[in-house]
C-alpha cells in the first residue's frame, strides 16, 4: 500500500500535453522527413539536370563553332578552285575579316594527302601549339587547296576564351576549356598573359594559374572529394571557401579530349539543396512550436483536472469548506463531471453534520475504512452530562431549547477535538467521547484529562449561572470498532469501562451537588498520568450497579 502511494504520477496537464506534442512530433516528423528526403532528391536530380544541360550547352557552342570554322574554310577552297588561277595571299585579304578577332590564315605547303575531287575537302586540326607571331598557343586547321598547297587557318587563345565567353549565362559561373587534366586552354576570369606560349610549354600548366581556385581542382587536400551523381565533377575547398567544378571530356571532333567545365562556389551550385534546408529548418522550428503550443493546450485541459482533483483531495479530508466548487466548462463531458462533483459536495457537507467528521477523518487516514473493523484497546472514556437541564428546558421555546444545547455542544466538541478526542455520541443533553481509537494514543489518559481540564476552564469563564456540567472519566479495555447493520454502522465502543465512565459522572451528582464543574476520575486513569499531578482524592467508592469499590480522584 505505501509503495503504491509513493508511486510516481504524472500531472495530467503534463501528461496531456506530453501526448499530444509527441503525436504532433511523431506524425509531423515522419511527413517533414519523407518530404525532406524527396525535396533532397529532387534537388538533386534537378542539379544533376541542370549541370547536363549546361554541359551540353558548353559542348554544343564549342562544337558550333568548329562546324562554322571548318564551313568558312571549305567555302574559301572552292572560291580558289573555281577562279581557275593561282590563290594567292592577297586574296585572302577579304576572308581576313570574316576571323574571330586574333585569328589569322595563311598559305603554304600542304602536309595533307590530295581529296579526290568529288569528296569534300578535309580540314585537318592539329594539336595546341606554340608559333611565332603569336603570344599565346594557337589551334592550327589545315585545307588542301589541290595545287600542292594548304590553306592554314590559327585560332589563339583569345578566341577560345570568347567562346567561354558564349558560354557563360549566368555571371556567377566562371567556364573553363583544358586540353588535359594539367593543361589550361581557358579559365574565365584569368587574364590572357598568363598564357604566354613558350616554345617547350605552349600551354600553362593548369596548377600554375594561382588567379584561379581551379588550379587547386586536382589537390589531394582535406574536404576535397568527387562528387556522385550523373555529373563528372569535383567539390574542393580554395581560398575564399569551398568551390563545385562541373566538367565533361569531348569525345569527338576538333576538340576531342578537351575538358569542358563550368567553377561554382560550392553554395551557389547547392542553392536548390539549401533552400531545401532552409525549408526543412523552418518545418523544424514550425514543428517545435507546434509542439510547445500542444504542450499548452494539454496543460490548459489539463487545469481543470488539476482543481477537481484539489476539491477531491479536500472532500477527503472532509474538508467540506475549502474543497472549491468548480465552474463550469465549454467542454460537455468536464462540464457534467464539474456539476455532478459540485452537487456531491453539497451532499456530502449536508450529510457531515450527523456523522462524526474528525472520527470519519481518521479512519480513512488509518486505512480502516473496511466493514467490521473490531478489536480490543485499552481506552479512556470521558461522560459529560448537563446538570439540571431538564429543569431549565421547562422554561424554554423548543427553539431557544436546541439553541441552548447547540452553544453547549459547541463548547464540549470544541474541548474534545482540541486534545484529539472522538465524540461517540450525543446522549440528549450528555456527550460521550474516547481516546485512543481510531489512531495510537499512548497518552490517552493525559489527553482526555487535558480536555477536561480546558472543558471545565471554559465552563467556569461561561456568565451564564445555571450551566452546571458533571464529567466522569475512566480507562479501562473496551471493544472498539464498526458495531451495527451492513446499511448503518457506528463506530463506538462497548464495555464494563464506558459503564465506570457513566456511573462516575452521575457519583458527581453526589459529591457536589451546586458546583458548576466537577469531574471525576477513575484511579486507572490517574494511574497513566505523570507524577504531580493536581488532583484531590475521594478514596474508594462503591458506584451504582458494582460490586467493588472504585478509588475515585476529583480533578475539576
Amino acid at each position: 500500500m505505501e509503495t503504491d502511494r509513493n508511486r510516481f504520477r504524472l500531472p495530467v496537464g503534463i501528461a496531456l500535453g506530453l501526448v499530444f506534442s509527441l503525436l504532433l512530433v511523431v506524425i509531423c516528423g515522419i511527413i517533414i522527413s519523407y518530404m525532406a528526403s524527396a525535396d533532397r532528391r529532387i534537388a538533386g536530380r534537378l542539379l544533376d539536370e541542370q549541370a547536363l544541360a549546361v554541359l551540353k550547352g558548353n559542348e554544343a557552342t564549342l562544337k558550333q563553332f568548329f562546324q562554322k570554322q571548318e564551313q568558312f574554310l571549305r567555302s574559301i577552297a572552292v572560291h580558289a578552285s573555281a577562279s581557275g588561277e593561282q590563290f594567292g595571299d592577297a586574296d585572302l585579304a577579304p576572308y581576313l575579316r570574316l576571323l574571330p578577332d586574333g585569328a589569322m590564315l595563311e598559305l603554304g605547303q600542304t602536309g595533307l594527302s590530295e581529296t579526290p575531287g568529288d569528296e569534300k575537302p578535309i580540314v585537318a586540326w592539329a594539336p595546341v601549339r606554340y608559333k611565332e607571331g603569336f603570344s599565346t598557343a594557337v589551334l592550327v586547321a589545315e585545307l588542301g587547296l589541290g595545287d600542292t598547297r594548304s590553306l592554314f587557318a590559327f585560332y589563339p587563345q583569345p578566341v577560345f576564351a570568347g567562346i567561354a565567353d558564349q558560354m557563360s549565362w549566368e555571371g556567377r559561373q566562371k567556364v573553363f576549356l583544358l586540353e588535359s587534366r594539367d593543361k589550361a586552354i581557358v579559365v574565365e576570369g584569368v587574364p590572357e598573359n598568363d598564357f604566354a606560349s613558350r616554345p617547350q610549354s605552349p600551354l600553362p600548366d593548369l596548377a600554375d594559374l594561382k588567379n584561379t581556385p581551379l588550379h587547386l581542382i586536382w589537390k589531394d587536400q582535406q574536404q576535397a572529394h568527387n562528387m556522385g551523381g550523373e555529373v563528372d565533377g569535383r567539390v574542393f575547398p580554395g581560398e575564399r571557401g569551398m568551390f563545385t567544378a562541373i566538367f565533361s571530356k569531348v569525345d569527338e571532333g576538333p576538340a576531342e579530349g578537351w575538358i569542358v567545365g563550368t567553377l561554382y562556389q560550392a553554395d551557389q551550385f547547392g542553392a536548390a539543396l539549401d533552400q531545401t534546408r532552409i525549408v526543412l529548418y523552418a518545418a523544424i522550428v514550425a514543428l517545435f512550436v507546434g509542439a510547445l503550443l500542444s504542450f499548452m493546450v494539454g496543460r490548459m485541459l489539463g487545469r481543470p483536472l488539476r482543481r477537481l482533483a484539489h476539491s477531491a483531495a479536500e472532500l477527503r479530508q472532509l474538508n467540506f469548506e475549502a474543497a472549491e466548487r468548480l465552474p463550469r466548462s465549454r467542454l460537455a463531458e468536464l462540464d457534467d463531471v464539474n456539476q455532478a462533483f459540485n452537487g456531491s459536495v453539497g451532499a456530502l457537507n449536508a450529510f457531515a453534520r450527523y456523522v462524526p467528521r474528525q472520527l470519519v477523518s481518521r479512519l480513512i487516514e488509518e486505512g480502516m475504512t473496511s466493514a467490521r473493523n473490531i478489536e480490543l484497546r485499552e481506552m479512556t472514556i470521558v461522560f459529560a452530562d448537563l446538570a439540571g437541564f431538564t429543569g431549565l428546558a421547562s422554561h424554554l421555546s423548543a427553539e431557544e431549547t436546541a439553541s441552548y444545547l447547540n452553544g453547549y455542544f459547541e463548547t464540549v466538541s470544541d474541548a474534545i477535538a482540541e486534545s484529539q478526542g472522538t465524540i461517540d455520541k450525543f446522549l440528549g443533553d450528555g456527550v460521550m467521547a474516547f481516546w485512543g481509537a481510531p489512531s495510537d494514543q499512548p497518552d490517552h489518559a493525559a489527553m482526555a484529562i487535558k480536555a477536561v481540564k480546558s472543558l471545565a476552564e471554559r465552563i467556569n469563564q461561561s456568565p451564564d449561572i445555571d450551566l452546571r456540567v458533571r464529567i466522569g472519566v475512566h480507562t479501562g479495555k473496551v471493544v472498539v470498532g464498526d458495531i451495527g447493520t451492513s446499511s448503518r454502522m457506528n463506530y463506538t465502543v462497548i464495555g464494563d469501562a464506558v459503564n465506570v465512565a457513566a456511573r462516575l459522572q452521575e457519583y458527581g451528582k453526589q459529591v457536589d451537588p451546586d458546583a458548576k464543574v466537577i469531574a471525576l476520575a477513575s484511579a486507572q486513569t490517574m494511574a497513566h498520568l505523570p507524577e504531580g499531578a493536581s488532583t484531590t482524592s475521594l478514596g474508594p467508592v462503591q458506584l451504582r450497579g458494582r460490586d467493588d469499590p472504585l478509588s475515585v480522584f476529583r480533578i475539576a
